[in-house]
């Protein structure tokens, strides 16, 4: 029980078990193979032993063996390496095209460009005024033509049907999608209306405000996932406390 009891304390649940993350116990376990091998050379194969020994000691029951590992390796590591273990940043996987436009990267995930922010701020007052027009929506998807659906926050396009949460959630996305247009070159030109579509929405989680009423948004069950690599936050739900419209509701 004494034995347990004192692996109970130094165990770090956050990191080990189903949070361990393998690549990065890999690295740590060759990072004590070559302390061992320094410590062989000096004390000899039971000094050797015994350090390697404790070090597994450490990556069981923490996860890591250097103090620090994980806030280390989230701040410190390149986008490169993060991606040979998997561990990319979030930002990376539907925000890319719009990266030095739109956001930037931090170890916390995605922050907006102040010049962005701006702009998207001015032209959603401007949509506001007006409204969400049908050029405004050919525009985002990057199609010719978009007709809107009557009664409902949905548009005939190629044939088929787009539609989108809210009217919160539309306005947030033609203004973002209309700045981008002006600003993001090639890149965003290049974009299917599916890409468009999911970056713009992942772009919406950046938004701490309500486009229709200016509320502040209430944001539910989220969810964070960290591990020694990096830590990223998911928002599944964000609602106007004002006007109670939904502007986020991500649930995949």
């Amino acid at each position: 029980m004494r034995l347990q009891s004192v692996g109970d304390r130094l165990r770090r649940p956050e990191y080990t078990g189903e949070n361990r993350c393998l690549p990065c116990t890999v690295v740590n376990v060759c990072l004590a193979l070559i302390a061992a091998g320094v410590v062989t050379v000096g004390l000899g194969p039971v000094g050797g032993l015994l350090v390697f020994t404790g070090a597994l000691s450490a990556i069981y029951f923490r996860g890591y063996l250097v103090p620090g590992t994980p806030e280390l390796t989230m701040r410190y590591f390149p986008p490169w390496l993060l991606e040979l273990f998997g561990k990319e940043l979030e930002l990376r996987e539907t925000l890319t095209p719009v990266e030095g436009v739109a956001v930037r990267a931090t170890p916390e995930g995605g922050r907006l460009v102040g010049s962005f922010a701006a702009a998207w701020d001015d032209r959603i007052e401007t949509m506001r005024e007006r409204g969400v027009e049908d050029a405004d929506v050919a525009t985002l998807l990057g199609v010719d033509e978009a007709s809107s659906v009557p009664g409902d926050v949905a548009y005939v396009v190629d044939g088929g049907l787009r539609q989108w949460l809210s009217e919160s959630a539309l306005l947030a996305d033609a203004a973002a999608a209309a700045i981008l247009d002006e600003r993001g070159g090639e890149t965003w030109a290049s974009l299917g209306p599916d890409e468009r579509v999911a970056t713009l929405r992942d772009l919406r989680k950046l938004l701490g405000y309500c486009p229709l009423c200016d509320g502040d948004l209430v944001r539910d069950k989220t969810e964070t996932v960290e591990t020694c690599c990096t830590e990223s936050e998911r928002v599944l739900m964000a609602t106007c406390s004002e006007c109670d419209v939904r502007l986020i509701e991500d649930l995949g």
